[in-house]
């Protein structure tokens, strides 16, 4: 069933130029774990500012709330309750309607009022050529998906691949399946790491 927010939040998008085609493509456009992370090493001083994000590169948000495996659309129009402030959704959708679609591209891109707004953070993971949004902006975020920003703006902190850490990590994915399958509890990443490290 279409909600009333849905109905008028669809309403302002497409008065704004944005394609139903696009609006009902953010159902199926969902945000991914940060397991990549466990086999990434940050890169020693390569934080820079960085005006082209490719959003359709940002693949995950590190937040409190549950956004994994949950889509654009869902998250926007508060199809589900976790991880959504409606207040922060809606200044998104009121200043698209008030500003035009133009302007508020340009807001997500950095092109004006960088300073004004609190600069979002992005890990960069270099072989796998894609963002994780770092705590701070996840509205923001998923209005620019909703909206079809091509880029935002942020701080960017570069992350390269650690061949042996990720090899480890697909061999204790592995184990947790087959202990998920066994119904086998409390292995963790750390513990699994140490053990396999005390072999060596």
């Amino acid at each position: 069933m279409t909600t009333d927010f849905e109905k008028k939040a669809t309403e302002i998008m497409l008065e704004a130029g944005i394609s139903l085609e696009h609006i009902q493509s953010q159902r199926r456009n969902f945000f991914q774990d940060t397991y990549i992370e466990n086999y990434y090493n940050k890169v020693e001083n390569s934080e820079h500012l960085s005006k082209n994000i490719p959003i359709q590169k940002i693949i995950a948000l590190k937040t409190d709330g549950t956004v994994v495996g949950k889509s654009v659309y869902d998250l926007f129009m508060g199809r589900t309750k976790e991880g959504r402030d409606g207040k922060k959704i809606d200044a998104n959708l009121t200043s698209l309607k008030e500003h035009g679609l133009t302007f508020q591209l340009a807001f997500y891109s950095g092109e004006f009022n960088f300073e004004g707004s609190s600069p979002l953070r992005f890990n960069y993971y270099k072989e796998d050529d894609c963002y994780i949004l770092q705590n701070d902006g996840v509205h923001r975020t998923i209005s620019a998906k909703m909206f079809n920003a091509p880029t935002m703006s942020g701080i960017v902190t570069d992350y390269e691949l650690d061949k042996e850490k990720k090899k480890l990590y697909e061999e204790y994915d592995s184990l947790q399946e087959i202990l998920r399958l066994t119904d086998i509890k409390g292995l963790t990443l750390d513990y699994f790491q140490e053990k396999m490290n005390k072999k060596d």
